[in-house]
């Protein structure tokens, strides 16, 4: 057996809670789902899409559940887990993905756009991992998803969003103090431009994909599947906690 094999067999038997389960989720799930992990995918609306992932995720032979979640209300996600758990009793594996997305100009910013952001990517990243820790053994795994802008350059008008995901990195380490003592890993992905948001001008991607000035053209699917290998990665790591992980296809040059 390889040392791949052997590593990613320590996987199998293992339940992963995903929120945001749309998209770059899908990808991670089935992944995860690969390597004998039993799903949790919890959405909000995207009902048929979360079902439609169970049954990908139960063809690979792992059992699999969608549960409607509001990640931004601790007392609607306390909810679905009481309801996981009657399947589920312990959750190895945390991958925090809710996420919004929307250009504003520096002078159209209005407070919902910072209620927004704040609810789905602080609140949405904080209150899964603080119901869920009691439910988690030692040697379990929280990932969150922060942005490239942490390691990289800043872009204009989508401030929100930006300060927003800067501030789920810090509190992944944060967090990485707290659950320390409970053996608990938590660290976060920080990715540049893995898929264009719905509706998204396609000569806008393009563009944004092209200002990297690393001379490789990384296609949709290789940054989603990028993606994926990191989330296997720090679902089994335990050289690592508290650090956010780049994957901003060369950004970080300048």
């Amino acid at each position: 057996m390889s040392l791949l094999e052997s590593q990613l067999g320590r996987l199998r038997g293992q339940t992963a809670w995903i929120t945001g389960g749309k998209r770059i989720g899908r990808t991670v799930a089935r992944a995860l789902a690969e390597q004998g992990v039993n799903i949790i995918a919890s959405f909000r609306r995207s009902a048929a899409e979360a079902r439609a992932l169970v049954e990908q995720c139960q063809a690979c032979g792992v059992q699999s559940l969608a549960v409607e979640a509001d990640v931004t209300s601790r007392a609607d996600f306390e909810r679905a887990v009481e309801q996981a758990r009657k399947r589920f009793p312990e959750i190895h594996i945390l991958v925090s993905m809710a996420s919004v997305y929307w250009p504003v100009a520096w002078e159209q910013i209005s407070e919902s756009d910072w209620q927004q952001n704040v609810a789905v990517h602080l609140l949405g990243s904080f209150w899964p991992a603080q119901v869920l820790v009691p439910y988690m053994p030692a040697g379990s795994h929280i990932i969150n998803v922060a942005d490239a802008c942490v390691t990289a350059r800043m872009r204009k008008r989508v401030l929100p969003y930006q300060v927003t995901k800067a501030a789920v990195a810090a509190m992944t380490r944060a967090m990485a103090v707290e659950l320390a003592p409970r053996g608990i890993f938590v660290n976060a992905i920080a990715p540049g431009p893995v898929l264009p948001p719905e509706d998204f001008p396609p000569e806008r991607w393009d563009a944004i994909r092209a200002a990297s000035p690393l001379n490789y053209a990384v296609s949709d699917e290789e940054a989603v599947q990028q993606f994926a290998l990191l989330v296997l990665y720090l679902s089994l790591t335990t050289g690592a906690t508290g650090h956010v992980f780049p994957l901003d296809m060369g950004e970080n040059l300048g």
